[in-house]
């Protein structure tokens, strides 16, 4: 349970927050309408990703920081944001909050409305307080958050262009009679020097099939990318028109438990599948290498 912060938290609580509403009382800028979509497109973004991911906030220069809070701030006074802070060690400071979209945001995107940050109403001396907590995948989504910045930062110090970075859009395909459905994490992009390269990314944080020798989540998810393949309908995928020719994206393996980087690696080879299983503190090493062999 987190911890009550006083004032931090503080906001009039809107019990129906209707379009009219929202139509009177949230009048956002550009550039705060854009961190919205960013926020939504990401479940739950911490602030100092935020920072980065967003172009506008990197580039504004040393108010930055200043700025994307006050955004921040006004959004959440305005129920367009709701707002949490992981729970932390006594003594060690505290962390960047962590936003997600709350109800008028999502009336001001037009898009359904799905409340990410748990929220338990409690009574203290007569006074009503919110407790709010993190959903239990919070570690799966931080992780795919933290691997978008160190590639933004990758490719900026590198001189490389992010084409895309398609956060887990569905694939609905049939496989000897078989329904399937693959959800990569990422799809990403990449230019280098010219030319594209392309991987699925799918970040592991070791939690699930904690105690099986080999994993069954990881061997679904190689085979379904093999099924995948063979389907050809990723021929037909919108990004394929802007490459020479059809190209079949690598998968890139992202974990936190070393230990399942060779079982990954090695299932990989066995099925047939060009994939690369890395633990996540290697990431941007290995990305350096693999951008090295694209001339």
């Amino acid at each position: 349970m987190e911890r009550i912060r006083e004032g931090w938290y503080e906001r009039n609580e809107i019990q129906k927050v209707t379009l009219d509403w929202v139509k009177t009382n949230c009048i956002l800028t550009e550039r705060e309408e854009q961190l919205l979509k960013i926020i939504y497109d990401r479940k739950l973004v911490r602030r100092d990703h935020l920072e980065i991911i967003s172009e506008s906030y990197r580039n504004a220069g040393l108010n930055k920081t200043i700025l994307l809070n006050r955004a921040i701030k006004k959004m959440y006074k305005m129920m367009c944001l709701d707002k949490i802070h992981e729970v932390q060690e006594f003594g060690k400071g505290s962390k960047p909050c962590i936003v997600s979209i709350d109800k008028a945001g999502s009336l001001l995107l037009n898009v359904p409305h799905k409340k990410r940050i748990l929220q338990n109403k409690t009574t203290y001396k007569g006074k009503d307080y919110i407790i709010r907590n993190l959903p239990s995948n919070y570690r799966h989504i931080n992780g795919i958050n933290q691997l978008e910045v160190k590639t933004i930062l990758f490719c900026e110090e590198q001189g490389f262009e992010i084409v895309k970075w398609e956060l887990e859009e569905p694939r609905h395909f049939t496989s000897n009679a078989e329904n399937i459905k693959l959800i990569p994490d990422v799809l990403m992009i990449i230019r280098i020097r010219g030319k594209p390269f392309v991987a699925f990314i799918e970040f592991d944080t070791g939690s699930e099939g904690l105690r099986q020798k080999e994993p069954v989540i990881i061997k679904d998810k190689i085979i379904k990318y093999k099924k995948y393949k063979s389907s050809n309908l990723w021929t037909n995928e919108d990004w394929q028109k802007d490459m020479n020719a059809p190209m079949y994206p690598i998968v890139l393996f992202v974990t936190q438990d070393e230990k399942r980087v060779q079982f990954f690696n090695d299932k990989s080879k066995e099925l047939r599948v060009q994939g690369l299983g890395m633990y996540y503190e290697r990431y941007t090493d290995v990305l350096k290498g693999i951008t090295t062999l694209i001339k």
